[in-house]
């Protein structure tokens, strides 16, 4: 630089004024060089770049991956960063840049390998340290990320390719949340703008075409080879109607359903649904507090009640998968041999029998408690502003009322609701929870904390053990036999994991497979001749 900027004043010494236009254009390239904005050669126009695919960005802030608050800039970062492992449509665990791991015989230590031969968009090759960077300012507070590493105590890099972490107690499947993206050494995490994104994944950063679009080209030594698209541009929209409409009208070719609830948009034709079930889990939790709902078979007899397909269908309308058990569908974990989706009415009635609840001239359930009369009356709290949420608390307390139980629904605003939920001011509630890619349900039902109240020492042994494991067999059986206690002393009856997806448009001819861990999946292998 010192050498170019030399010849540059001798130039300016020596030339006439005629020669003061070389030196202009000289002066606007090395502007335009760091303002990373890309002159097109001969006038070519993006748009006539046919292997392309155009993305949609919201609410840019910036396009550091790690701190980023855009969901629409976190989604299009997947086409630059990588993870060490990601999740396929079963939730197996896919090394990304992570060549294997050990997990310790008490569950607390995990070793990994990384790959070799990995390269940075900068020609540099990716080494420990960047990992242990990551997790350093994860751990620190200095991302959005900081929730997935609470359980981490300590971190270390014991080789170039190799790092251990080591966890406070043993966390279930904790390789599985290993899924956020892998930033270069020394990267500076603050949110600006002008950040210059460097990663390792198939398509890397070129520069600005305007204020409002980006292009990023394949990577040609991209560790799968070189991605099927050429090009990738990153359109800026204004507003949320108008992301939409840039989709409908093909300006750009991806939209997630983080960014369109599919129960008010329906797709025009030529559009793709690629879906995948999320781990969002809606609920009907019980209050243990609550002197009518004592009693196992109470719980029990009332959840039967409840029309799990119905739900989905009036409702959602089929956005969602019923379950019984709190395990995602599509999880390898999940056993569907106990499933019964339909209101049995008849078990229903047996159970809460044995829980000595009879039907009075009134036609209502009423039993005798503490030497008195209890009658099976219910508040169901739920969040008013949410009309799929009070639609699911209507369904159950007209199923409820068919059988004789009173129920009165409850909306309260969300954070009156979320108040009265903290004070235990419900009987039941409508709940939703998004739970993490390891499916950990300590956040519903650990003794430690919970919604509902319930304490179980089995559940928490079998949580414990599940930490203790990286077999896929064993976590089966384990997971299999944390649902049995659940089904038995239903502390919460689970309702359905929605569905999640990503709309491609007629332009994305194959490839698209998203899953709970990456929207942009695969996304190197992306068809778009």
């Amino acid at each position: 630089m010192k050498k170019f900027l030399s010849v540059l004043l001798a130039a300016m010494i020596m030339f006439t004024a005629a020669g003061c236009d070389m030196i202009d254009r000289v002066k606007e390239e090395l502007f335009s060089e760091q303002e990373n904005t890309i002159e097109l050669e001969n006038g070519e126009q993006d748009t006539e770049i046919s292997n392309s695919i155009n993305v949609g960005v919201l609410d840019f802030d910036t396009f550091n991956p790690l701190t980023t608050e855009s969901e629409t800039v976190r989604e299009a970062m997947e086409l630059v960063f990588e993870p060490l492992f990601e999740l396929d449509e079963q939730m197996h665990i896919i090394p990304v840049l992570a060549e294997s791991y050990v997990l310790s015989a008490d569950g607390k230590k995990v070793s990994i390998t990384l790959k070799s031969g990995i390269k940075w968009h900068d020609g540099s090759e990716l080494d420990a340290y960047d990992v242990g960077y990551t997790i350093k300012n994860i751990r620190n507070g200095m991302t959005t990320y900081t929730d997935l590493l609470s359980g981490v105590a300590d971190h270390k890099i014991t080789g170039d390719t190799s790092l251990e972490i080591t966890l406070r107690n043993p966390v279930p499947n904790f390789v599985a949340l290993l899924t956020f993206p892998i930033v270069k050494y020394q990267t500076k995490l603050d949110k600006s703008n002008t950040y210059t994104p460097i990663g390792t994944g198939p398509f890397k950063f070129d520069g600005k075409l305007s204020t409002d679009k980006m292009q990023f080209s394949a990577y040609d030594e991209y560790r799968e080879g070189r991605p099927a698209a050429d090009k990738v541009f990153v359109v800026f929209a204004p507003d949320l109607n108008k992301y939409h409409s840039m989709f409908e009208a093909s300006e750009i070719d991806v939209i997630t359903s983080d960014m369109v609830d599919l129960t008010q948009y329906m797709p025009k034709g030529g559009i793709k649904i690629n879906k995948f079930v999320t781990n969002k889990l809606t609920f009907l939790g019980y209050n243990f507090h609550t002197t009518s709902l004592w009693g196992n078979e109470t719980r029990v007899g009332l959840s039967q009640l409840i029309d799990k397909d119905d739900i989905i269908t009036s409702v959602i309308y089929s956005h969602g998968f019923p379950v019984d058990v709190p395990i995602n569908p599509s999880s390898y974990l999940y056993s569907a041999d106990k499933t019964v989706f339909h209101a049995d009415e008849i078990s229903a009635v047996e159970h809460l029998k044995k829980d000595g609840w009879e039907l009075n001239p009134a036609g209502n359930y009423v039993r005798n408690f503490n030497n008195s009369k209890q009658a099976l009356s219910l508040r169901l709290l739920t969040n008013g502003e949410s009309a799929e949420k009070v639609g699911v608390a209507n369904k159950i307390a007209e199923y409820f009322g068919k059988m004789g139980v009173v129920v009165k629904v409850e909306a309260e605003t969300y954070d009156r609701y979320i108040n009265r939920i903290n004070e235990k001011d419900f009987d039941m509630f409508i709940g939703e929870i998004e739970l993490g890619s390891n499916l950990d349900l300590s956040p519903l039902i650990a003794s430690s904390w919970n919604y509902f109240t319930y304490k179980n020492t089995d559940v928490d042994t079998l949580i414990a053990q599940l930490g203790m494991t990286s077999g896929e067999e064993e976590q089966k059986l384990l997971f299999n036999q944390l649902a049995d206690i659940l089904m038995k002393d239903m502390p919460f009856v689970p309702l359905y994991y929605r569905e999640g997806c990503v709309l491609s448009g007629a332009k994305i001819k194959a490839g698209v497979e998203p899953s709970v861990s990456t929207f942009y999946r695969n996304c190197e292998k992306w068809s778009v001749k």
